[in-house]
């Protein structure tokens, strides 16, 4: 019985450490982005502090009572991991505020909030194993066992939590719950009966780590600290927020520490761009009448709302990756008041990988603009070499694509910006760069850029500015594709 719980233990306790490295990413994202850094940066200090718990359980499975040890620093845990959703915020806020780079953040967060619990849980398999395999008559036999357990335990939860725990609840109740599965493990483990006043202790961090995971987990339902809509899809975590902006109220949707999309809440306003640089998206109409276009990247569906509602004879696909943000458009931001104002004949919505559906799409289309980011990361398999050739190949003659990039003329701030033009360079006639606030445009300012690419030898923008390009330059294609490394960088200087 006791080999059986043991296993339990292991299996469950492995799940956990892999949710959490999962959900670990959604916790850091509404302030540091999704990039790679991010990522690495969590593996990265998760892997440590998993080598430094085997080497520090390895040292406590020669004590007199080990299990008791490891119980109460998994009671420890538990209440770390209950905490977390509780004072994240401020920690990953100040964090943010001290515009360090994004590696930098990534890895301090991650130190923060994962090397203790982490190294915590990773004190239990050597203790488990020196048990097990001193009692087995096959000691290879029981040391395979133990390491498949574990294995296993792994790969349920990094299905189970990327499939279905993650997405169908939020990433503070997700904190606070695997916080609260610790506790009855921690106590199944130290069964053992030991000293009273070592049992007291025990029992009393029990009843302490479950009342801070209880209060956590009512904290988080009740959400009485903040007036902010946190949803948490299958991509990402989107936060959706309430201001003011030139005298009239906005809600604004944010994601991946990016004001991604905003709309007017005041019914006569609610299909205007409160991000006024998307109208440029306009210059279109000048190089021909354009009637079909596509548009990769929905987020809220503002300029899709004010594209239907200002060209009357126009028709727009959006191709938005996540159906939960589609989801979120129409309830908060008034995309269900559109389709019932203007109806849905010359607004089509797909819910696919962008790149993918001009790939397997037939249709052809006047214009193709893409705003598809991961936070203040373009989407980098939309920025190659092969991702141009199909967009062009689904322009209708003498069409347009335009995309909205973030750059600087400066150009070891505008990496990403010049490498993408020399990546169209290759595949269009023409590409034109418009810095998107003109009002405020200096050479070191980091901002949005309309990057347009055409094969239409009749018009050139007048605003467009000529960025000198240079042999360090880019191509990006499918194979070297180190979006992440030239945007980031950039714009944490």
């Amino acid at each position: 019985m006791r080999k059986i719980a043991d296993y339990t233990i292991l299996f469950l306790l492995n799940a956990v450490e892999m949710v959490l490295e999962l959900v670990a990413a959604r916790l850091m994202s509404p302030y540091f982005g999704n990039s790679n850094f991010v990522w690495t940066a969590i593996i990265g200090i998760i892997l440590l502090a998993m080598s430094l718990g085997n080497l520090l359980g390895g040292k406590i499975s020669s004590a007199k009572n080990p299990r008791f040890i490891v119980g109460l620093l998994l009671l420890i845990a538990s209440i770390y991991i209950t905490v977390t959703p509780l004072v994240d915020a401020p920690i990953l806020k100040s964090l943010q505020l001290t515009n360090t780079s994004i590696q930098i953040l990534s890895v301090v967060g991650s130190i923060i909030f994962f090397l203790i619990p982490s190294t915590i849980l990773g004190t239990i398999t050597p203790v488990i194993m020196k048990e097990r395999i001193g009692e087995s008559n096959d000691q290879g036999k029981e040391s395979g066992r133990i390491t498949a357990i574990i294995s296993i335990g792994s790969l349920f939860g990094t299905f189970f939590g990327g499939f279905f725990f993650i997405p169908t609840f939020g990433t503070k109740t997700i904190f606070s719950i695997l916080g609260l599965i610790i506790i009855p493990l921690a106590i199944l483990f130290q069964t053992k009966t030991g000293p009273k006043k070592a049992t007291a202790v025990f029992v009393a961090f029990s009843i302490i780590a479950a009342a801070v995971g209880i209060f956590s987990f009512s904290s988080v339902i009740k959400n009485p600290a903040s007036e902010n809509i946190s949803i948490d899809t299958e991509y990402g975590r989107i936060i959706i927020e309430e201001g003011i902006v030139a005298g009239e109220p906005v809600r604004f949707y944010r994601q991946s520490g990016a004001y991604a999309s905003a709309t007017f809440l005041n019914d006569y306003k609610k299909y205007d761009l409160v991000q006024t640089y998307l109208s440029k998206y306009d210059l279109m109409f000048n190089f021909l009448d354009v009637k079909s276009t596509a548009m990769i990247g929905g987020a809220a569906y503002q300029y899709p709302k004010y594209f239907i509602s200002h060209y009357k004879d126009r028709t727009m696909d959006v191709i938005e990756i996540d159906p939960k943000s589609t989801e979120i458009a129409k309830q908060y931001f008034f995309l269900d008041d559109l389709i019932r104002d203007y109806g849905n004949e010359r607004l089509g919505l797909y819910n696919e990988d962008g790149r993918i559906f001009l790939s397997n799409t037939t249709k052809k289309y006047d214009a193709i603009l893409n705003d598809a980011f991961s936070g203040e990361v373009p989407v980098g398999t939309l920025a190659t070499v092969e991702a141009a050739k199909i967009v062009k190949s689904h322009l209708n003659e003498n069409g347009v694509y335009m995309s909205n990039v973030l750059g600087s003329d400066n150009h070891e701030k505008g990496k990403f910006l010049h490498s993408e033009i020399k990546t169209l360079k290759t595949v269009f006639n023409h590409v034109y760069t418009i810095p998107l606030y003109r009002n405020n445009y200096s050479s070191d300012k980091y901002l949005n850029w309309m990057v347009i690419a055409t094969d239409n030898n009749s018009y050139k923008p007048d605003q467009a500015v000529e960025l000198s390009l240079e042999d360090s330059d880019i191509v990006l294609t499918d194979d070297y594709n180190p979006v992440d490394s030239l945007v980031q960088t950039n714009y944490y200087d």
